[in-house]
């Protein structure tokens, strides 16, 4: 296998409070190949965003610690001109809410030129305007011409997260990150969001990192994925093994909480409780308050990453004892 094109070692983001430290994320290992599809996966409030966002020097306020190493470039700490240069063009992040991250007085043409012109400033107006409609065109809008000359609020939702995925890729990066790309959308659009994102990994051999709370959308769309709470990777492993025999409670009550076809229950199963939070996580397993096979020895250290089968497994019950 290829060296990683993105590793990131013992991650940890910290923010500071007027009630104390809030550790966010606590120690996340993660390589990111050319050409990979990676998902992080949890519910919200379990480090998923912040830790992308830490990568890419956008936790303002927060103490970043660890690595994060672009082609052996390390990102925490870079000075900000240089890791300007990396973020947008290297490694590019389309943001969670589209309404809210494009600048609604400006048309769709003139932030898309921005955003290019940024990173290639010898590029003239009239090339990045032709190049806009170029990308809006690559990432399926109809009458490209057209909607560059709207403004966010004349667009679909739909649009408007096509857009993002224009912006994300204008400069040719080779890491994309999309962070919950289908929030908001309908199903069918979900569906051409994702195989739009998949076409574009493939044309670009781009390295997609893929953020979301929904385990459906990882099961066609990635192969590796990162089970994520509390502010650590619980569980992580190749998409078919993971799912067919997870090594974590937690991994298994989001399953479980998908929709099933051949389902002999009306009432959709749910993982009881709430989940743990930064600023007072329960002593061992943060997941014991919540999980079915909880034992004694739960509470006296937090389990690391063990296999199981043919994933790893933050479970201290089930990789001791093999329950499948």
């Amino acid at each position: 296998m290829s060296e990683p094109i993105l590793q990131v070692r013992d991650l940890r983001v910290t923010f500071a409070t007027p009630s104390g430290d809030v550790p966010a994320v606590r120690g996340i290992d993660l390589d990111v190949h050319p050409g990979d599809s990676v998902a992080i996966v949890g519910e919200s409030g379990s480090g998923k965003s912040v830790t992308m966002l830490a990568i890419l020097g956008l936790t303002h306020g927060a103490t970043v610690t660890g690595s994060a190493r672009y082609r052996g470039t390390e990102l925490v700490g870079l000075e900000q001109g240089a890791l300007r240069r990396i973020r947008g063009s290297k490694v590019s992040m389309i943001f969670q809410d589209p309404m809210t991250s494009l600048n609604p007085v400006l048309t769709i043409e003139r932030q898309l030129s921005l955003v290019i012109r940024a990173h290639q400033p010898s590029m003239t107006r009239k090339a990045s305007a032709a190049r806009a409609v170029e990308l809006l065109d690559q990432v399926a809008i109809s009458q490209p011409a057209q909607r560059c000359k709207a403004y966010p609020h004349e667009l679909s939702g739909g649009m408007r997260q096509r857009v993002m995925i224009a912006m994300a890729i204008a400069n040719n990066p080779e890491v994309l990150i999309a962070d919950e790309p289908t929030t908001a959308l309908d199903v069918t659009v979900q569906a051409q969001i994702m195989e739009l994102l998949d076409d574009l990994r493939r044309e670009h051999h781009l390295a997609l990192v893929l953020i979301t709370h929904d385990l459906g959308v990882v099961a066609g769309a990635t192969d590796r994925v990162a089970v994520m709470y509390a502010g650590r990777v619980v569980e992580n492993g190749a998409v078919g093994p993971l799912f067919a025999d997870p090594g974590h409670p937690y991994t298994r009550g989001l399953l479980e909480c998908l929709p099933r076809l051949d389902a002999r229950h009306e009432i959709q199963a749910a993982i009881p409780g709430v989940p743990a939070t930064p600023q007072s996580l329960p002593p061992g397993c943060p997941f014991s308050p919540r999980c079915a096979l909880v034992q004694p020895s739960c509470s006296d250290a937090e389990p690391v990453l063990a296999p199981h089968g043919e994933t790893m497994a933050a479970c201290s019950v089930l990789t001791r004892t093999g329950v499948r």
